[in-house]
């Protein structure tokens, strides 16, 4: 059961939400019908309309299909000429409607079932977690701001160049969510450091959550700490574990950070046996080569890595470098 203070927190929010999702239609329809007062009218005479119509059939239910009949007549004869307007002057037709940053709940949390919506999962997940920067990092760190200018065309070792490596993984990772619901493998991101690995990550994070799916991003460190405090008590909320192993998508970053140990390592075996005998897919990004996996982790573990991810070697030159460079 999530902490009631949160819950409250993130009614909050939600509430915050839909009057700024109001707000901007009323400034958008504002300024539409400044330009073009009839729509205002019309609006403002189906909104009559319907109110004469209830009215109507309170005074004189026996009449109910006779009002309604009439009014539905009016109200087409309006909507058609409200399209009209609309279509003459180029006018989105949208402009009058609500824009929600989730679709499925309208920004109330809840869907038309009432069943907690995704969204309010995952804002959920990102409290148990700390990931209140989550949201930040997917609004620069997303498919349509990757860019593959660092990435060089030129190839070297007989290995395809840099530039047509990210293309293949670019692609690959855009597939893999396009078609989440059927994979049966996760990722490994591996390579070393500032070659695009945590930016990806981020990138299908945001695609999978736009699609209503639940998303745990932890940096490996964070994981095993999250573990330890379960496992002594210093934090007993059963579902911080429980979200491990059932969200959507987990997200493991910069693997081979932590520090060592044995009971880290067996949970991380857990974790990964779990969700992938589930069907529950993982992504893991490390700047560790396939041999210090191994070293690490064990030749057991990287056989794992096989056989149930699709493994992405990244290459090439420090991007963070090159900025630097060109500073």
């Amino acid at each position: 059961m999530a902490d009631e203070t949160i819950v409250n927190r993130i009614m909050s929010e939600y509430e915050n939400m839909c009057a700024a999702a109001a707000e901007k239609r009323k400034k958008r329809v504002d300024e539409v019908n400044k330009k073009f007062p009839r729509l205002g009218e019309i609006d403002k005479e189906i909104f009559r309309r319907g109110l004469d119509n209830v009215n109507n059939i309170l005074k004189n239910p026996e009449k109910k299909d006779e009002y309604n009949k009439d009014f539905k007549e009016n109200l087409k004869k309006l909507e058609n000429e409200k399209q009209k307007i609309i279509n003459e002057n180029n006018i989105p037709s949208d402009y009058d409607k609500y824009e929600y940053a989730c679709d499925i709940c309208g920004d109330t949390g809840y869907e038309p079932s009432g069943k907690r919506c995704k969204c309010f999962e995952q804002k959920l997940i990102n409290e148990a977690y700390s990931m209140s920067n989550m949201a930040d990092i997917i609004k620069s760190q997303n498919f349509d701001t990757f860019s593959f200018d660092y990435y060089s065309k030129e190839s070297s070792d007989g290995l395809i160049s840099p530039y047509e490596n990210m293309v293949k993984i670019y692609n690959n990772c855009k597939s893999f969510c396009e078609r989440f619901d059927t994979e049966t493998k996760g990722m490994v991101f591996y390579g070393p450091t500032g070659l695009g690995k945590t930016f990806l990550s981020g990138a299908v994070a945001k695609e999978l959550m736009d699609r209503g799916k639940t998303v745990v991003y932890l940096r490996a460190a964070r994981l095993f700490s999250v573990y330890e405090d379960y496992k002594f008590g210093r934090n007993t909320d059963k579902n911080v574990i429980d979200n491990i192993y059932n969200t959507d998508l987990l997200i493991i970053d910069d693997l081979g950070t932590e520090v060592q140990d044995k009971k880290n390592l067996s949970f991380l075996f857990d974790v990964v046996n779990e969700r992938t005998a589930n069907g529950k897919k993982i992504i893991i990004s490390t700047n560790l080569e396939i041999s210090e996996i191994t070293k690490l982790y064990s030749m057991r573990f990287t056989s794992r890595l096989y056989e149930y991810f699709m493994m992405y070697r990244f290459y090439g030159e420090d991007i963070r470098i090159q900025k630097l460079k060109n500073i």
